[in-house]
């Protein structure tokens, strides 16, 4: 591809999610999107990314049960030990974001992060009778602290609660140098842009109120002003990545888009007001 155009989209009919039998009909390659980042997820649906801090390896999200041992196989691929992950920060407790932390925990005794409000929710459906939103078990060792960078090795990650999506989802900003140009690059993910669980017949879903639907809009909006050279979405469609894969997988900088962040979030920002026209009467029919 020589063009690029990062944008929302919605999400496919059949993703990996759908079909977690059918990899090879799902799958993505591994693609650098940051001098020391990639994404090491290897399905078309959730990012994985890992984080070559060059003090051991930090993974934001771990995907799917199903499709950890493409995660696993990456990490081998780039040169790196899956037993040298040193931690796992997650975006929020939901299962496609979480189910591979006891498998990657397993083989690397990584600490394992979450927000405090996301871990009342995976107490919650790793219960035998809570239906829906299954997640597997695995044991949080570190809260989030958004007043407290996470540093390790060359990166110092600033954490942001931005419920909505989820009542803990958490996003993640750095920054990360090229060694070779000495050119730093502002990178984030942002935490969850889910909307339906925004609807107000599906709010109590995840235990929230209509005050996390108007925050949500709130904190979008002004994270929107952020200035960020590269968006890392945690679901691929969300900048509609597997449609705009470099040809050169390895070229990072194909990823600079000083927009893709901005449109990202305001395309959502707007997308939650629709379901609240008597507030936002912009939206009334």
């Amino acid at each position: 591809m020589t063009e690029k155009k990062f944008r929302y989209v919605n999400p496919k009919p059949v993703r990996f999610g759908q079909a977690v039998d059918r990899i090879s009909e799902h799958s993505v390659p591994l693609y650098r999107c940051g001098p020391h980042v990639w994404n090491v997820g290897g399905q078309d649906d959730v990012a994985v990314y890992l984080l070559d801090t060059g003090e051991g390896l930090i993974l934001i999200d771990t995907g799917y049960t199903e499709s950890v041992f493409m995660v696993v196989h990456n990490i081998w691929k780039l040169g790196f030990n899956p037993e040298n992950i040193k931690m796992i920060l997650l975006t929020h407790y939901h299962g496609d974001h979480v189910n591979g932390v006891a498998s990657l925990v397993h083989i690397s005794h990584a600490e394992v992060w979450l927000s405090k409000e996301d871990e009342r929710m995976h107490q919650l459906y790793c219960r035998a009778d809570r239906h829906g939103m299954h997640t597997a078990p695995y044991r949080v060792t570190n809260f989030y602290d958004d007043n407290t960078p996470i540093v390790l090795g060359r990166f110092t990650i600033e954490t942001k609660l931005t419920p909505g999506h989820a009542p803990g989802c958490t996003s993640f900003f750095f920054e990360d140098t090229d060694d070779e140009t000495g050119k730093t690059y502002r990178c984030a993910v942002h935490g969850g842009l889910g909307i339906a669980y925004m609807r107000p017949d599906m709010l109590a879903n995840q235990d929230q109120t209509e005050e996390a639907a108007h925050r949500f809009i709130k904190d979008c909006l002004e994270l929107a002003e952020r200035p960020i050279d590269i968006n890392m979405p945690s679901h691929l469609n969300q900048a509609d990545i597997d449609n705009n894969l470099p040809a050169d997988l390895n070229d990072y900088t194909w990823f600079v888009a000083d927009y893709s962040w901005h449109d990202m979030l305001v395309n959502r920002a707007e997308a939650v007001k629709k379901f609240w026209p008597e507030t936002y009467p912009e939206y009334q029919k």
